[in-house]
């Protein structure tokens, strides 16, 4: 049978844990679907033509979901195919 410890640990360690973890978890499932979640930076570099001002029309229009300040490159260039 397995040992059991009891171990005490902060609140807000355990929650910057928990959010580490849960962040790994996000980032293997969209290594799995060729996805990566990306700042806004990052979208207007990575696609051609796209500005802050642009993004934030498209975000409105299509209710993109924000992760962390995050965005999903797939889901936004999927939007970008349906806005357009």
């Amino acid at each position: 049978m397995a040992e059991i410890k009891l171990i005490a640990i902060q609140e807000a360690e355990l929650r910057e844990i928990i959010r580490q973890e849960v962040t790994i978890a996000i980032n293997e499932v969209l290594s799995a679907q060729n996805d990566e979640l990306v700042t806004i930076k990052q979208i207007c570099e990575k696609i051609p033509g796209m500005t802050r001002y642009l993004f934030k029309q498209l975000e409105r229009k299509t209710k993109l979901k924000n992760i962390n300040g995050r965005y999903s490159l797939k889901a936004v260039r999927d939007a970008l195919h349906q806005d357009g």
